[in-house]
């Protein structure tokens, strides 16, 4: 049709020219010079558009001049005037119109190279059969997803096959080696295992709920044997509630998520050494924690045996004595224990754990050292303290390196100021555990790179303790922050939250 454009418009302005000039109707044939001007729509830019305009408008004064010559009756220009308001008002219009056909191929041209070169994968998807079934689920009076499960738990399987792909781009299909979209359509199904349908059912809960986006992470098997890792958003365009056009953009994340197993697996190892080095340091106060029980264990033993060694043994003495060893082994074996779980390398392990048990198992670890430090320890936990969920290793370390550096800051204090105060609390959402000391406090100019990795400073110190802090309370959900006023003292606080599911 717009191959014949311009020859149409042509023998048209041709034949009412023709017509305008040679007869002598009293219509205004001119006005038929707006067929011309739409028809140049079809072929012609902006500028040509005007000019076409301007030469109908000429060819209509043209045609009156060689009609009337000098005789002007009033009503041939009245139907001249008519046909040049009505000529100059298509034009502007069509000129407009141009324009934003012009605007509106740009922005389609951009949406398609944007669509076909970005390096995020676009899926663009029909759920028109999935909203039809949904339509029939509600008129048979289900309320939600989970009636549908319990009806049909195979409907999850089902709806995969109501998913029509209509077009994807190149990213899409090279994620995927697929060569084209209809294989790309019949390859997708398979993808998604059965360990996926739990993600698939949260998907089809947010489309019954009528929300315009959903994004989630899936581990798709590939076709080769590849596992990868592949973050997706589901859009649906506000303007588009029979589902019919759902655009789904993909990124696959499997090296960023490599990478961020890798650096907490560093992060891991390095507060494996942290604890061991910090283990270093309480050298003497573990030997003192073990020594006691086991001097304790071989003073009741002697004892049991002498009254064993007696003419009548007193069994009675003898079971006292025997059951203040089995305490004093079990005293023992509880501290090395402890100590096991601190040196030992181990991966996360995530439980429900009660920050008032850590306080007090870390402050029995310490205890040598508040005692030969001089230090007026208060603890005040909170009783029903809810659990945390967490990883009772790594939490212990935050409490150790907070209760140790409060300790070794009051060492230049004069004895009878070194005050420790242990506190747990119930926040709204969190457990509140907070360590003060009334040691020096922290000169403003350093308070802003405390919890910097390698910055210490003490003369001896690696300055990990609490950068390592930092991260374990992070990977928790929690945090935690220092105040501190020199001459007063310092308080650190971390909170975790007790609502979080293990996982």
């Amino acid at each position: 049709m717009a191959r014949f454009a311009p020859l149409a418009a042509a023998v048209i302005a041709v034949a009412v020219f023709i017509l305008d000039t040679l007869t002598t109707f009293d219509i205004a044939i001119a006005v038929l010079y707006v067929v011309v001007v739409l028809l140049a729509l079809n072929f012609a830019g902006k500028i040509e558009l005007v000019a076409i305009g301007a030469g109908c408008m000429g060819l209509t004064l043209l045609s009156f001049l060689l009609s009337h010559g000098h005789q002007l009756p009033a009503d041939s220009i009245g139907r001249c005037l008519v046909s040049l308001a009505a000529i100059g008002i298509t034009t502007f219009l069509a000129f407009r119109v141009k324009a934003a056909i012009g605007i509106l191929a740009d922005s389609e041209q951009r949406y398609r190279s944007i669509f076909l070169a970005t390096g995020v994968g676009i899926l663009q998807m029909d759920f028109t059969g999935l909203k039809n079934a949904f339509d029939r689920y509600k008129s048979n009076n289900l309320q939600s997803i989970d009636d549908i499960e319990r009806r049909e738990p195979g409907f999850a399987r089902s709806a995969l096959k109501m998913f029509k792909l209509t077009n994807a781009n190149n990213t899409a299909l090279n994620m995927f080696n697929a060569p084209n979209v209809g294989a790309l359509e019949l390859l997708l199904p398979s993808l998604v295992s059965e360990d996926m349908e739990g993600k698939v059912w949260k998907l089809l809960a947010s489309l019954w709920a009528g929300n315009q986006s959903y994004e989630a992470e899936a581990v798709l098997k590939m076709s080769d044997g590849r596992q990868l890792i592949f973050l997706y958003n589901v859009a649906v365009p506000f303007d588009r509630p029979a589902l019919d056009m759902v655009l789904i953009s993909i990124m696959d994340v499997t090296a960023r998520r490599e990478a961020e197993n890798e650096l907490h697996a560093a992060r891991s190892q390095l507060a494996h050494v942290a604890r061991v080095a910090t283990l270093g340091e309480l050298t003497v106060s573990i030997a003192h924690e073990l020594n006691q029980p086991l001097a304790a264990v071989v003073t009741n033993g002697g004892a049991g045996l002498r009254w064993l060694k007696r003419e009548v043994p007193d069994l009675t003495k003898v079971q006292s004595s025997m059951e203040s060893m089995v305490a004093d082994a079990t005293r023992a074996s509880d501290v090395i224990k402890h100590l096991r779980g601190l040196s030992v390398k181990s991966p996360p392990d995530p439980d429900n754990v009660d920050l008032n048990e850590v306080a007090e198992e870390t402050i029995t670890l310490l205890q040598r050292e508040i005692d030969i430090n001089q230090v007026s320890l208060k603890v005040d936990l909170a009783e029903d303290l809810p659990k945390v969920v967490g990883d009772r290793v790594q939490l212990q370390q935050v409490v150790l390196n907070l209760l140790l550096n409060a300790i070794q800051a009051m060492a230049h204090v004069p004895e009878s100021r070194r005050e420790l105060l242990v506190r747990s609390s119930r926040e709204e959402s969190a457990v509140l555990f907070s360590v003060h000391d009334t040691g020096p406090g922290i000169p403003p100019e350093i308070a802003s790179n405390l919890f910097d990795p390698f910055y210490t400073t003490k003369p001896d110190g690696m300055g990990m303790g609490l950068s390592i802090c930092r991260s374990i309370l992070t990977v928790h959900g929690g945090g935690i922050n220092a105040s501190s006023e020199p001459g007063a003292g310092t308080t650190f606080e971390f909170t975790i939250p007790f609502n979080r599911e293990i996982g």
